[in-house]
Formats: C-alpha cells, structure tokens, sequence
C-alpha cells in the first residue's frame, strides 16, 4: 500500500503532469499527432521555491534554508480529487525527547512513512519540480492481429486480466473486470483506431524512497547526505540543501533518461513507438546530474526553472551535459526570487520571509511601459483610462492592492487572443505575449522585455477594462475583493463540501512572476469571484544555529482534514499575514503548546 501509494502520486501524478501527459493525451485523441506536439514545446510544472543560502550570506553567519513547494491545497479546498497532495506536517523525535537521537520536522503526504520536505537539527532540504523529462508517451501502430510495429518487426502485445472494486452509491462495492495491454515501452494508456498511446514512467524499478529518505533525514552532515540520496530511489524533484557544519547543495534530481542523442525539444512530444533508438533503457547516475555544491555566490535558488540558472554567478554549464537533459529558459519567478537574494550581500531570517512572500508581479515591470505608452497614444478613452490605473498601481498582488486585477484580466485576454503573436522563449504552459526583446541566456535576469505588438496589446487592454468594469464596477477594484481564500471542511461522508472561509487573498498565479504563488479558479457560488485551490501552501524557513536548528513555518491551509477539526482555518490569519509560527520542536515548548493528546 505504501509504495502503490508512492507511484500513485510520484510517479503517475506530479510526473506525467509535468511533463504535459493529460494535455499530450487529449489533443492526440482529438487531433492525432500533430496537434498533440503543437503543445510540446511547453511544460506544466507545479510552482515551488527553494533558497539555501551559507553562512557568508547570512546576516548571522548561520546558514539558512527555505522551503515553499506550491501544491494544490488537498481536501481543505473546493475542488475534488486533490485530497492526493495534501501535506500533513510533523515532529519525529526518537530517543530520550530531553536529549534525542533524532529530532526531524517537515512534511509528508498521507499514508507515506518519511518527511518527503524536512530538516533535523544538523541538515535539511527541500524540493522543487524540475524540468526532468521522464514520463514519455509513445504512438504505437496497432497491427490486426493483436500485435505493435517496432523495429521493423511485429510484437505482440502483452495482455492479462484484472480486478478492481468500484464503490456505488450505497456504497458497496462491485467489482469489474479491466484488460491491461502494455508494449515495451510501458502500458497503453490510450487508443485511437489502429494506433495506441504507450506510457514509459522512469523509477518503476526503484523501490526504497523510505530506506533513502529514512538515510537523508538520518544524516549528520553533506557526506551522509549524499550518500543517502545517491540512491535515486525518488525519480523526480531538485534537491535544495543547507546544513549544520555551513554546506549547501543544488542538485538536478531524479531519474534522467540515456538518451541516443537530440535535444529536450526533440523528446518533448509524443514518441516514434516503432523506433528502437526513441526507447530508453537506462538512466544516470547521481554524479552525472548537474549539481552546485558551495558556489562562490553563497547560496542556490531555485524556482521550477531548469538547473543552469539555480546560481549566481552561474556555475553549472549547460555545455557539459547532454542536451536533452533539460531547456534553457528563465521565467519570471525564479528571476524575482534571484534579483530579491542578490540585492542584499547578507540576509537575515525577517528579510528572507520578506522576500518569499513578495507577491510582486515581475511581468508587469517587464511589459508595463510598453502597453501604458501605446495606450496613452492610442487616443482611446478606455485605453487611457485603463493606463492611467495601471500607472498608478504597486504592481503587488497584496489583497488592499488596486490594478492587479485589471493587469491580469489583460494578460488572460492576451493568451487567448489569437491575432496576439506568442513568445517562444520561455516552455511554461501558459504562453506569454510575444516579447520586444526575448528571453537569453547571455542576459538571464533582465530579459525578457517589452511588448512586440503593442497596438494588439492595447486593444486586448480595452477588452480587458470592459469585462472588468461590467465584473466589479471598477478598473481598479482591490485584489482581495476579487480574490478569495475559500477553505473547507465536508461532511461525515466526505461527500458534501462545506465552507469555512471566505476571506481576502495576497498573491497571483504562476506566470505573473511573483514569488508567493495563489492559483485561482472561477468561484463556484455565482459570483464573479477567485477562489484559490493551491499554491503557497507549507513554508519551513530554518536557521541552522550551533546549539541547532531554529525554525519557523506555516501550513496556511491547516494540518488537518477530517471533517470538522478546528485545525483547517487555524493558521489562515497567518497566512493572511504573510508572516509564520514558531515550529515548536522541544519537548517543553511541546507540552507548552499542547491542545489535545490521541493514545495509540
């Protein structure tokens, strides 16, 4: 149950996703193959933020660690079926708890048996989704007989029987028989006529993430460390790192497939099933990844962009590694997040806060006075006007803010727009608007910029300002009026979502480049409001002092889920505040902070 569990959202959730499996899928199904690797270009990560900065970057002199992955808020918000990434934080102490052997904190998902994100006393890390290309579909041409073209042959494909339970409304369970067909590549998934789709996951043969999470946590130092994460035994995620003795580590990891050559655009849509060279067998090992260990920057940062860019000055070389590995590209956040961490020489645990909650939107810096001045030129009165407030907003996201929700009405407009030309710089999933100066790897931090068709821009902003108007009677309406922190509970039966929220909410989406994350979706009560589903969720921000390791966090949306707990909306104010609590972790601050104890 503990390792089906561990694939379930490992390896055949957060992996195909990010590697855009479910949209791949459904335009291959509508559209065959071309319209399928149309959207190859583009991936679909779950934002996270990880900063691990050493001691000569510190105002203490302490090393420090922060780690923020961005996840869909679990059963706690509205939407079904996301119960799978709800974290639940904890505190393993073993050994006498006045002088333990281990005292570890952190986070796990339900039913798994090791902090998946923690820190102990002496090391800690957390993780990010990186842009490791290892869930791979293939086309296969069905042949009458049962069998697949590969190779220039004919195989046949492997077929079995089994069973499943499936829950009714009165809830018994009836069972149902299922055929599951599979090729050498992995098992089909899809078909269409006489072609199928084929899904190879890499790490199927990797069964000890606990043994290797149970040695990272166990660690003392970096050596151990590595040691311990060596294994591989996690397919997928980079590693950021910071510990006790001043050491901090980036590491590209996972899985990565042996390719026969080619770059990441050429394996980023669906494969030749018939084509032995687009089968991989192998993957690399840990010391073939791409790593920075100590860099002369004094810290590493990443925030889901590819491992060329998790430090500066830039030390990991795209040059010698393969090029399929990973792209190149830079998008909004993990610049903001770089530009925060640079412009101070040392920091201290209040102002690194400060800039993980930053809900600046960096896109607006980068494309602002291009639409504001074609707008103020275009002698349109909605267009000025439109202008006028986005001249005068703070270009936040914090929920009193005002000409957010304008600017992200505009940019909504924009990605759907078909007649606006669309950038080719930088693979996220949503498109940007085609850049007056692109991404580029000689200017990481201050490109991309402009606006290459602003008069398109600006009638896309008339359209924008009329919905806006119509919406909330006002272009510039607060962020928080329009944004809105719904957390749930639900019923014994888990079936009926009840409300216990309905609150203001700091922070914009993903592609707006800030460095807090809140996802929205279209209110379900009738409203022309934003409910949030995901993103900022558990943040750890740890000090790593000589007497051990002091800690705040925060899990915003509540370390519980059964229906009913006061423990759901508990820690809201908090997130509201943009600030955290102390991570309790001795025994008396423990028994200080008690409120109910469950014998076992």
């Amino acid at each position: 149950d503990i390792l089906a569990g561990e694939q379930k959202t490992i390896h055949f959730s957060i992996m195909p996703e990010q590697d855009n499996v479910p949209a791949l899928i459904g335009a291959w199904q509508t559209g065959g193959l071309a319209a399928a690797n149309a959207l190859a270009a583009s991936l679909t990560p779950q934002g996270s933020n990880g900063w691990a900065l050493a001691p000569q970057k510190s105002a203490s002199g302490n090393p420090i660690l922060m780690g923020n992955p961005h996840l869909p808020w679990g059963n706690n918000q509205p939407i079904p079926g996301l119960g799978l990434y709800q974290w639940m934080e904890a505190n393993l102490v073993i050994g006498d708890p006045a002088s333990p052997v281990l005292n570890a904190s952190g986070v796990a998902f339900p039913g798994s048996p090791f902090l998946g994100i923690g820190y102990s006393d002496r090391v800690g890390w957390t993780h990010t989704n990186n842009t490791i290309k290892n869930a791979d579909l293939y086309e296969l041409q069905l042949t009458p007989d049962g069998g697949y073209q590969f190779g220039g042959d004919v195989r046949p494909l492997e077929h079995r029987q089994d069973t499943i339970q499936v829950r009714q409304p009165d809830g018994s369970l009836a069972s149902q028989t299922i055929d599951i067909y599979a090729s050498v590549h992995g098992p089909v998934i899809a078909r269409n006529g006489a072609k199928a789709l084929a899904l190879r996951v890499a790490g199927l043969d990797a069964p000890a993430l606990l043994t290797q999470y149970w040695g990272m946590i166990q660690a003392h130092d970096l050596r151990e460390f590595i040691a311990a994460n060596a294994a591989l035994q996690m397919p997928f995620f980079n590693v950021i790192y910071a510990d006790q003795q001043g050491h901090i580590m980036y590491l590209f990891g996972g899985r990565q497939p042996v390719r026969h050559g080619g770059t990441w655009s050429d394996y980023a849509g669906i494969l030749p099933g018939n084509e032995p060279k687009a089968l991989w067998t192998a993957t690399l090992p840990w010391r073939a990844l791409p790593r920075a260990i100590d860099p002369p920057g004094s810290f590493v940062a990443n925030s889901n962009n590819p491992p060329w860019t998790s430090t500066f000055p830039e030390v990991i070389d795209p040059t010698r590694f393969p090029p399929y590995l990973a792209p190149n590209f830079m998008a909004p956040r993990p610049q903001n997040a770089a530009l925060f961490l640079l412009s101070m020489p040392r920091l201290t645990t209040t102002q690194v806060l400060a800039g993980k909650e930053s809900t600046h939107m960096l896109l607006a810096d980068r494309v602002l006075p291009d639409l504001i001045a074609a707008a103020q030129a275009s002698g349109n009165a909605t267009a000025q006007q439109a202008a006028s407030v986005l001249a005068a907003w703070d270009r936040t996201a914090d929920a009193a803010s005002r000409g957010g929700v304008l600017f992200e009405r505009w940019f909504n407009t924009v990605i759907a727009d078909p007649a606006m030309p669309k950038d080719n710089t930088i693979n996220l999933y949503t498109p940007y608007p085609k850049f007056r100066i692109g991404w580029s790897a000689a200017a990481p931090l201050s490109t991309p910029e402009g606006l290459a068709d602003p008069a398109q821009a600006v009638a896309d902003l008339i359209a924008a300002a009329q919905a806006v108007q119509q919406a909330y009677g006002a272009l510039d309406v607060a962020w928080g009026e329009v944004h809105r922190t719904v957390l749930v509970t639900h019923d014994p039966q888990f079936q009926q979502v009840i409300p216990l929220s309905n609150q203001p909410v700091s922070g914009p989406d993903d592609p707006f480049g800030p460095v807090r994350v809140v996802n929205p979706f279209p209110a379900q009560d009738g409203t022309q409001a934003l409910w949030s589903y995901g993103g900022d969720g558990y943040v750890q921000l740890v000090e790593f002092a000589p007497d051990g390791a002091h800690a705040q966090a925060l899990l915003g949306y509540g370390n519980a889920s059964r229906p009913g707990s006061p423990h759901i909306t508990d820690q809201l104010p908090l997130f509201d505040a943009k600030t955290l609590r102390p991570a309790w972790r001795k025994r008396q601050e423990v028994e200080q902070h008690t409120v109910s104890r469950e014998p076992f």
